[in-house]
């Protein structure tokens, strides 16, 4: 190519989606690490960006493609590198599904410890770019604590090394983590060390429905000193609730909370019976088994559904979390908040305006910001027209400028992702 030519995003079909209508010049799925390598460095040096993509369950969260460039598709590294099940880690690449790592490590009555809806199609690499989690965030930990090494590619088409299976290897940058929600943007991620630990021998998910706010939030100021652990606490509003609870049977109310439990049989049962004396009610639903997995899925499902055209998620204080939800509207919202770590999900109802959704996340924003400590709100989903005006990474922070700094360092081209990060990313 032409060091003057600039390209120009491509008619329809060209090689498929980047996300947000805009399509790539070309789709590459390498099939080794060498292949990928050498495919990223020839399309920087003709000036093209990269597009990382696995499973595409999350091709249209962030910001809009910046521009023309190719989609790399990592699906073909799919290999368990390592797994020394004994010492509780797994190597794999990172276009593994997370379906078929969850069978790898069943057949070894072990797990991962996090959450991922369509596990059948979310790849690692995907899992961890966007930093997903769910409700058993709370009590097992954030992906960045799962994750103890990092194999990734550079713009100049190198596979670097940080981490490995030795956990204290903190030499230099923190790459795991750093790589950990970056939103791919600092390099493709090829391959990862992360930890398991052994399936639980029981599971519960206990069904709490409530009348009003009011008695829900005493409730969880209780369970600060339960002598039950759970593993999850969420807040379900009554849309929320019939949605998830619509396959389990379970009674909705206008608020639902919904605890989870997971330790060996004896534990649970025993915090089964001390959540009935401490709650002081006898009408709780309680899910085991595989009746406890299915509530898992259907929590974990939620919180990727597209009920209407804005989903967001809030990030604030644990104790801030029922004076939010107070204020949300249940009839335009349904709201799943892991009310345990101050994180809330809102899935918007209905049809809506530009205006109206503007109006609401601007409300949101200053809410959550009067809560301090880094309160947030980013878009999870919306129509690529109104990403500009609603802002998906929300208003800049304090952090942003060290984020671009990491971003020079470690992509000084802005080849990967451009546009879909915070600030200039």
């Amino acid at each position: 190519m032409n060091e003057t030519a600039q390209p120009s995003w491509p008619d329809p079909p060209a090689a498929g989606s980047l996300g947000d209508g805009r399509l790539a010049l070309a789709r590459l799925r390498p099939e080794t690490v060498v292949d990928l390598c050498q495919a990223v460095g020839e399309h920087v040096r003709d000036g093209l960006a990269i597009y990382p993509q696995g499973g595409t369950t999350a091709l249209d969260y962030g910001g809009i493609p910046g521009r023309p460039g190719v989609a790399i598709d990592t699906r073909s590294l799919c290999r368990v590198i390592d797994y020394p099940h004994a010492d509780m880690t797994i190597t794999v690449q990172a276009g593994i599904t997370a379906a078929s790592l969850h069978a790898v490590l069943a057949e070894q009555n072990q797990r991962l410890l996090i959450d991922i809806p369509q596990a059948d199609r979310a790849t690692l690499g995907g899992v961890f770019a966007t930093n997903t989690s769910g409700s058993r965030r709370f009590g097992l930990g954030r992906p960045r604590d799962q994750i103890i090494g990092v194999n990734f590619v550079t713009s100049e088409g190198i596979e670097v090394k940080g981490g490995g299976r030795v956990v204290k290897n903190v030499a230099g940058y923190d790459l795991p983590k750093l790589l950990t929600g970056s939103m791919g943007t600092l390099g493709i991620i090829t391959q990862m060390t992360l930890k398991v630990r052994p399936m639980p021998e029981a599971s519960a998910v206990v069904w709490v429905p409530f009348t009003s706010l009011a008695s829900l939030g005493g409730t969880l100021d209780a369970l600060n000193t339960s002598g039950s652990r759970p593993v999850a606490l969420d807040l379900l509003s009554a849309p929320a609730a019939r949605i998830i609870g619509e396959s389990l049977n379970v009674p909705a109310g206008d608020w639902v909370l919904v605890i989870g439990l997971e330790d060996n049989a004896t534990s649970v049962n025993w915090q089964i019976n001390r959540l009935m004396i401490e709650l002081g009610r006898a009408d709780l639903t309680i899910l085991q088994d595989e009746h406890a997995a299915a509530g898992w899925a259907g929590l974990t499902e939620f919180s990727a559904a597209e009920l209407g055209p804005v989903s967001c998620v809030v990030s604030i204080r644990p104790s801030g979390v029922i004076p939010f939800v107070a204020s949300i509207d249940p009839g335009r919202w349904a709201v799943q908040a892991h009310a345990g770590n101050g994180i809330v999900r809102l899935h918007a109802l209905g049809d809506w305006t530009l205006d109206h959704a503007a109006a609401e996340i601007d409300r949101f924003r200053s809410l959550a910001e009067r809560e301090g400590e880094g309160g947030s709100v980013i878009l999870a989903r919306c129509p690529t027209g109104w990403k500009v005006r609603l802002g998906v990474w929300g208003r800049p922070q304090a952090d942003w400028a060290l984020a671009e700094r990491v971003k020079q360092a470690l992509d000084p081209i802005g080849a990967f992702n451009p546009g879909r990060f915070i600030g200039s990313i």
